[in-house]
């Protein structure tokens, strides 16, 4: 239930950035292209690098898919995989052409840290360890969410009047925030886990004394 809760929030996030940032894509003579004209080009593979990313990733932590279709599994890691390293590349590139200077510094951070996780995760499924394949894939999947909660944050008012420097705030609090809960919800089982050892009490019995 709480998986299912988690990704209807993030459809409902994705739905609204659709709506709120990225419906001028369909009118040629919006005023946010007099912006986005010098990396126009560059707009589509970034586009469909993120959208694999985004909407192929969410099924990576489909238990059914994972355990009744594991060809369809494999094939959809694969495409995240490709859209991570096509997206995060060309978002680097969009950052130095087309960014402001302290706007760059946190395009490279996101954009490698995320083919960092992403490698990470797949050298591990190399080696058959699951384990670590699977929490990779969060860290990797959790960064990947940045280019939601950054935009839906920076929908709210009370932020938005604040222009870039909300805006450099937003996302370095989004990086920062989402590292540290991911790695909180990482390992929440295993500092609560029921097995945990516990010191065993000693009994003296009274013979011999």
């Amino acid at each position: 239930m709480l998986k299912h809760g988690f990704f209807a929030i993030v459809g409902l996030m994705a739905s609204f950035v659709l709506w709120n940032n990225e419906r001028f894509f369909l009118n040629p003579q919006a005023p946010e292209w007099a912006h986005y004209n010098p990396i126009r080009w560059h707009l589509i593979p970034h586009g469909l690098g993120g959208t694999l990313a985004l909407a192929l990733g969410a099924l990576q932590f489909s238990t059914r898919l994972r355990r009744h279709h594991l060809r369809i599994h494999q094939l959809t890691g694969k495409l995240y995989i490709a859209g991570t390293f096509l997206a995060g590349p060309v978002a680097i590139w969009m950052a130095f052409v087309n960014s402001p200077w302290f706007l760059i510094p946190f395009t490279v951070v996101q954009a490698s840290t995320w083919m960092l996780f992403t490698g990470v995760a797949y050298i591990c499924i190399l080696r058959r360890d699951v384990t670590s394949h699977r929490e990779w894939m969060v860290r990797s999947y959790a960064i990947v969410l940045i280019f939601l909660e950054g935009r839906v944050l920076m929908a709210i008012p009370a932020l938005a009047r604040g222009g870039m420097d909300s805006v450099v705030l937003v996302n370095w609090g989004c990086l920062a925030v989402t590292l540290v809960v991911t790695e909180c919800v990482l390992r929440w089982p295993a500092l609560f886990h029921s097995g945990l050892s516990r010191p065993r009490s000693v009994q003296i019995g009274t013979k011999g004394l």
